[in-house]
C-alpha cells in the first residue's frame, strides 16, 4: 500500500509538472514570437460590408440596458450596420429590451428585438437562428455584459483584409476585477488567458480560440466550417477548430481591449468554470481525432492536443491534494527514502513557483509595471490555494464533458452585487450539483486541517501554515457557496413574448 501511495504521488508531480511546464512554453512562445503589428490602412466607408452584431440574452435584466448603449453608439456606415438583440429571455429582460427601444427611436431604427418560440441550441441556437434572418457579411457578437466602445468594428474591421481571415477577436477586460478578492483572482487567471496564451498561439501560428464574445466571425467562414453547433456547451471553441482545421486564420488584437464583467459571486463564477472545463472536454473527444489526423506541422498538433485537453489539469490538483497530506505524514515517519523522498515538498514549492510565474507575468504584461505584479506574487500562496480549491468543481466538469454530449447552457449570471444567485440555482435546479461539490470541498479543507494539526504537533510549523492556507481556501470557497445554496429564491417575474421586429 505505501508503494502505491508512493507511485501514485510521484505520478500526480509529474503530470503537474507538465503542465507547470506548458506554462512557462507559452511565455517563451509569446517572449520570441509576440510583436507589435501595424494596424492596417482603415476601411474606404465606401466599400464598408455588411456587418451584423448580434446580443444573445437569457434573462439578464441587470446589464441589458447598458449593453443596448454601447452597441448602439458603435460607429458603422449608414445601411451598412444592423444590430440583433437575440432574446430567450423568460423574465423581465424582454420588456427592459422593449421599452428601452421604444424610448429612444433614434437609436432603435437599426435595431431588431428577435425572440424565438423556445430556447432550441441555447446560445448556438439563437446565433445560428440569426444568420437566418440576415444578410451581412459579418457578424460581431456580443454578450449581455460587454461594453464595447464606438470604434469596435472600425478598429477590427480593417484586419479582414485578407479573404482568408475567419474571426478577428479582442482581448477582454474586466471593469470590475477590483470589486473583491474573488474579482481579483479571477481577473489575474484570465489575464494569463487572454494576455499570454492568446498572443502566444497566434504569433507562433499555432491554433487559438474564438472567445465566444468581443470578435467577429467573417459568414463564408461560419458556413464553410458547419455552422454553430448545441453539440458542446462550448460551441465557441468547437467552431473556432472545426474552421481552422478547414484552412482559415483567425488573428487576436491583444494591445485591444472590451471591457466586460466578472461574476461577484462565487456560485456564478463556479457556473462558468464548469462550463468551460465541461465544454473543453466535450470538444476534446469530437475535434481531436481530426486534429490529430490533419495535415498540419506538429508543433500545432501538440499545442492543440494540449490546449483541448488543459482541464485535466483539474483531476490531477484533486489528487495531489488528496495525497498530499498522507505522503507528508508517511514520509516522516520514514516510510520513503531515497528516490521517492526526492518528491518532497521542495518540488511542489518550484512548482507552484512555475505557475505563480505564469500568472504573474500576465499582470505585468498587462500593464507592462512590475508594482502591482509584485504584489500579487507575495500573495501568490493564497491565489494558488484558490485555484486548487476551484479544481473539484471543474473536475466534476471535466467528467461530465468526458461522458455527455451537449447539456444545457448555463449562462453566467452577470450583475455584480445586486445578483441573487439563490433564484438562479432554483430554476437551474442546480443545487444538488453544488451541494455535492460543496460537499467535498469541505472533505477536502477538513483533510486538510487534520494535517496542519498534525504537523502543528510536531513542530513543522512551515508545513502547517501551507497546509492552513489550502484549508482556508477549500473551506472559504465551500462556505461561499453555501450561501447560496442556503438563499431563498426569488420569484422570476414573467414577461410577455414580444413578437420579431420585421
Amino acid at each position: 500500500m505505501k508503494e502505491i501511495l508512493s507511485i501514485a504521488y510521484a505520478a500526480v508531480l509529474i503530470g503537474m509538472m507538465f503542465f507547470a511546464v506548458h506554462r512557462l512554453k507559452m511565455i517563451y512562445l509569446y517572449a520570441r514570437h509576440s510583436r507589435r503589428r501595424p494596424p492596417p490602412p482603415p476601411l474606404d466607408p465606401a466599400r464598408a460590408p455588411k456587418v451584423c452584431i448580434q446580443c444573445p440574452l437569457y434573462n439578464e435584466p441587470l446589464v441589458v440596458t447598458q449593453l443596448l448603449e454601447k452597441v448602439t453608439a458603435i460607429r458603422w456606415p449608414a445601411g451598412k450596420l444592423e444590430i440583433q438583440i437575440l432574446d430567450d429571455s423568460d423574465d423581465d429582460t424582454t420588456a427592459s429590451v422593449a421599452d428601452w427601444l421604444a424610448a429612444r427611436p433614434d437609436r432603435a431604427a437599426a435595431v431588431r428585438h428577435i425572440r424565438r418560440p423556445d430556447r432550441g441550441g441555447y446560445k448556438a441556437g439563437a446565433l445560428a437562428h440569426g444568420m437566418t434572418l440576415s444578410d451581412a457579411e459579418f457578424f460581431a457578437i456580443f454578450d449581455a455584459d460587454f461594453l464595447p466602445e464606438p470604434g469596435f468594428l472600425e478598429t477590427l474591421m480593417p484586419r479582414f483584409a485578407d479573404p482568408k481571415i475567419a474571426v478577428v477577436q479582442a482581448r477582454w477586460d474586466f471593469a470590475n476585477r477590483h470589486a473583491s478578492l474573488v474579482t481579483r483572482f479571477q481577473g489575474i487567471f484570465l489575464d494569463a488567458h487572454f494576455v499570454i496564451e492568446q498572443e502566444a498561439r497566434h504569433a507562433s501560428g499555432r491554433f487559438f480560440n474564438f472567445n465566444g464574445t468581443a470578435g467577429i466571425w467573417r459568414r463564408a467562414a461560419l458556413e464553410d466550417a458547419g455552422g454553430w453547433s448545441a453539440d458542446t456547451v462550448t460551441e465557441d471553441l468547437d467552431l473556432s477548430y472545426r474552421a481552422q482545421l478547414r484552412g482559415w486564420k483567425f488573428v487576436y488584437l491583444p494591445d485591444y481591449a472590451v471591457a466586460s464583467e466578472l461574476p461577484e459571486n462565487m456560485t456564478a463564477f463556479k457556473s462558468q468554470q464548469r462550463r468551460w472545463a465541461k465544454g473543453a472536454m466535450q470538444v476534446a473527444r469530437r475535434q481531436l481525432r481530426d486534429v490529430l489526423a490533419a495535415r498540419l506541422p506538429l508543433k500545432v498538433k501538440t499545442e492543440a492536443v494540449s490546449h483541448l485537453l488543459v482541464g485535466l489539469v483539474h483531476p490531477v490538483l484533486l489528487a495531489f491534494a488528496l495525497l498530499f497530506v498522507p505522503y507528508l505524514v508517511l514520509r516522516d515517519e520514514g516510510v520513503f527514502t531515497g528516490f521517492w523522498n526526492a518528491f518532497d515538498p521542495l518540488t511542489v514549492l518550484l512548482l507552484g513557483c512555475g505557475t505563480a510565474v505564469f500568472y504573474i507575468t500576465a499582470q505585468y504584461l498587462r500593464r507592462r509595471e512590475w508594482r502591482e505584479a509584485a504584489l500579487w506574487f507575495l500573495t501568490s500562496p493564497l491565489m494558488l490555494a484558490f485555484g486548487l480549491a476551484l479544481s473539484v468543481s471543474c473536475c466534476f466538469a471535466v467528467v461530465e464533458g468526458l461522458f455527455l454530449r451537449g447539456g444545457e447552457f448555463v449562462r453566467t449570471p452577470k450583475g455584480g452585487k445586486r445578483l441573487h444567485v439563490g433564484s438562479v440555482l432554483g430554476r437551474l435546479r442546480a443545487r444538488s450539483i453544488f451541494a455535492a461539490i460543496t460537499v467535498v470541498e469541505l472533505l477536502y479543507g477538513a483533510l486538510m486541517l487534520w494535517g496542519m494539526v498534525h504537523f502543528l504537533d510536531e513542530g513543522d510549523t512551515g508545513i502547517a501554515i501551507v497546509l492552513a492556507v489550502k484549508a482556508a481556501a477549500f473551506c472559504g470557497m465551500a462556505l461561499l457557496t453555501a450561501k447560496d445554496l442556503l438563499a431563498r429564491p426569488r420569484p422570476v417575474p414573467q414577461a410577455a413574448a414580444a413578437p420579431a421586429k420585421a
